[in-house]
């Protein structure tokens, strides 16, 4: 009964020290947004703050990413629109030795501007994925620093003493 009882409580010590977390989180870019993902399935934004309910740091970072994200967006069509309207220009006309000529008054300040506001949109895009990412990774991190309760132990021998027994050496 001794060997058993032995084995039994080897075989449960290595399971928790080798055993896997499933509760790591993956993310996944879509298009323009990053969804985040565990076990396979996509979790929705309630579900994600009430995992990082309790780490300040990953939350703060995914709810900056997830606010920006559809505002990212927004700013890049304004910025197109805004180009579009300095390329298009203004009718105007002039008279050139008695004759009348019509011709185009394009606006390059607004050109500029709007090619800006259309960097600055894709800016905040790519940072409110990246935000969402690095959220993700801290959290990630933070679960492997949490050690199951048997990991303290760092080598474990199980054999047979000098005096025909069984023995169990366990190094912490």
């Amino acid at each position: 009964m001794k060997p058993f009882a032995i084995l039994l409580l080897l075989v449960v010590i290595s399971s928790s020290v080798f055993a896997q977390s499933s509760d790591t989180l993956t993310t996944k870019r879509v298009f323009i947004t990053t969804k985040i993902y565990r076990n396979g399935f996509k979790l929705s934004h309630k579900k994600i703050t009430e995992l990082y309910q309790e780490t300040w740091q990953p939350k703060v970072k995914y709810k900056w990413g997830f606010y920006m994200n559809p505002a990212a967006p927004v700013v890049t069509i304004a910025g197109v629109g805004l180009a579009v309207i300095g390329l298009k220009g203004e009718d105007a006309t002039a008279v050139v030795r008695g004759r009348e000529v019509n011709y185009k008054v394009r606006s390059l300040p607004k050109l500029l501007v709007g090619i800006g506001i259309i960097a600055g949109g894709l800016c905040m895009m790519e940072a409110s994925n990246e935000l969402i990412q690095h959220s993700v990774d801290i959290y990630n991190a933070k679960l492997k620093n949490q050690k199951p309760l048997a990991s303290f132990i760092q080598k474990v021998n199980v054999g047979i003493t000098e005096s025909n027994g069984v023995g169990l050496t366990l190094r912490f």
